[in-house]
């Protein structure tokens, strides 16, 4: 049995760490896609701004300025999926060459036919007010339109206002995303299409996003965006709850389950002493009353009465003995399923602790001086026979419990508050500090008592405090090693008078 429990133990360490591991290692996952969903998100944003500046700076009003555009294939081979193109963006400036546009007619369709008789009648020269770009580049003849013509938006825009880093910094702002850097680049290439680089640190992640703001100029702006860990961790915060407290319960009971093994395995140790030390303190009250009987065989001993006198106090005080244990036990295992039936009455305190006094065992080798410290009597409500237990139970171990010389003191008072205070001191050996939470337990006893061999079975104490509690009372008990222990007692007494008698 000692080996499958430490098999448990040693499985359920391994598991608990297992799923430690387990669970890390998937919440490390999930942190990963919610990172790499929370940059497809801010992604998405920063595109959103960009066109958002590219809108407002083609919006600007600039009236000086009119835009044209010619779009020609420069070549188409036959053998190629793409061919080479050719755009010219012209711009006139109003203020250095005035035309006059008919009504109905199209500014773009008038300037392109304007500047292209133009261009056929004369050589173009830029002094006089028009500007004329050409760019060529390859691409698919089935997706050029869409492009170009957003290649255009971007173009006059950039045109009519530059690029400024401040303004889509504040655009980004109003979003929510707090830019790191900003800049420009011009690349090799033209770049028709946004995109993003994740990032390459998990705990200090930044993602860079690069967009095309001049596509025929090759332009580009970057933004690179550090990405705060706690964002993704809100984004987690249902998950993360859930896994934490399926986590906590599971390691919860696991633990819990292991603290049960260790406590029944402590129980089970205390038992198995219990029965022994009850086998040991049984046989002593057998061996006398067996040697009593056979005393009482013996018509020559008999006639002896002083002889005849000892066996019969003997056979009194161990039938006592074995009653007292019996008694324990069945309020103890009384007590574990329902309260203990109470017949109170009134009596008096002083009269029961003398009674208790006289019914004392008083060893041979020990010096004995019981002491009431008060000189007033009360007259209390309660179970005289569970009190003279309680009482008689803390001056056996104030015995027990001490050496030659012992002096034991009982003083008692009714309190103001309602409740009948009892105290019980001895300058016996006194309670270890590591035995004194375990004192009101049942079948333990400490250590002391089983290295000088005093005898008991580990229920006095478990049994006073479940009678105290019965009464509805209380018990605790001042313990110094070495200089002895004062146990006291608190029981209710509803209809008792406030009579403030010293201890």
């Amino acid at each position: 049995m000692e080996k499958r429990i430490k098999f448990i133990y040693c499985l359920t360490i391994c598991v608990i760490i297992a799923y430690c591991v387990v669970q890390g290692y998937w919440l490390y996952g999930r942190y990963v896609l919610s990172l790499a969903e929370y940059e497809n998100d801010v992604y998405a944003t920063v595109s959103t701004c960009v066109e958002e500046d590219i809108a407002i700076r083609k919006a600007l009003p600039l009236p000086r300025k009119l835009y044209g555009n010619r779009f020609r294939r420069i070549n188409n081979q036959k053998d190629s999926k793409t061919s080479t193109w050719a755009y010219d963006i012209y711009v006139l400036d109003t203020l250095k060459h005035s035309i006059d546009i008919p009504d109905g007619m199209d500014d773009q369709a008038y300037l392109l036919e304007y500047m292209t008789n133009l261009q056929d009648n004369r050589p173009f020269k830029a002094s006089e007010g028009i500007e004329r770009y050409e760019f060529s580049f390859e691409n698919d003849d089935s997706t050029i339109t869409n492009q170009v013509l957003e290649a255009i938006d971007r173009f006059i825009a950039d045109n009519k206002q530059p690029f400024q880093r401040v303004r889509l910094d504040s655009i980004l702002r109003s979003k929510g995303i707090t830019a790191q850097s900003i800049t420009t680049m011009k690349s090799d290439t033209m770049v028709w299409k946004s995109s993003m680089l994740p990032h390459t640190s998990v705990w200090q992640p930044v993602m860079t996003v690069s967009f095309p703001y001049n596509i025929f100029e090759r332009e580009q702006v970057v933004v690179k965006v550090a990405i705060g860990v706690s964002a993704v961790i809100k984004r987690m915060a249902n998950t993360l709850m859930i896994t934490f407290l399926l986590s906590i319960i599971l390691i919860f009971c696991l633990a819990y389950q292991m603290m049960t093994i260790r406590k029944q395995r402590h129980i089970e140790a205390i038992r198995q002493e219990f029965l022994h030390t009850m086998i040991h303190e049984l046989k002593r009250p057998i061996s006398t009353l067996k040697m009593c009987v056979s005393f009482m065989g013996n018509e020559r001993m008999m006639q002896d009465e002083e002889s005849k006198q000892k066996i019969l106090n003997s056979s009194y005080r161990e039938l006592d003995n074995l009653t007292s244990y019996f008694s324990k036990l069945r309020d103890i295992t009384f007590g574990d399923v329902t309260e203990i039936p109470l017949v109170k009455s009134r009596f008096s305190l002083r009269g029961l602790i003398e009674e208790c006094f006289s019914k004392q065992n008083i060893p041979s080798d020990k010096d004995v001086r019981m002491e009431i410290v008060v000189e007033d009597d009360v007259e209390i409500q309660a179970d005289r026979m569970h009190m003279a237990n309680i009482i008689g139970n803390l001056l056996e171990n104030a015995i027990k419990y001490s050496a030659e010389t012992v002096n034991v003191k009982i003083g008692y008072r009714m309190r103001g508050d309602g409740f009948l205070q009892i105290t019980v001191a001895d300058n016996g050996i006194g309670i270890a500090r590591a035995d004194q939470r375990y004192v009101f337990d049942k079948f333990y006893r400490s250590k002391t008592a089983k290295v000088e061999g005093i005898p008991g079975i580990g229920l006095g104490l478990s049994y006073v405090k479940l009678l105290v509690e019965a009464h509805g009372g209380t018990i605790s008990f001042e313990s110094n090693e070495g200089k002895g222990t004062a146990f006291t007692i608190l029981i209710p007494q509803t209809d008792g008078k406030d009579q403030n008698t010293a201890c």
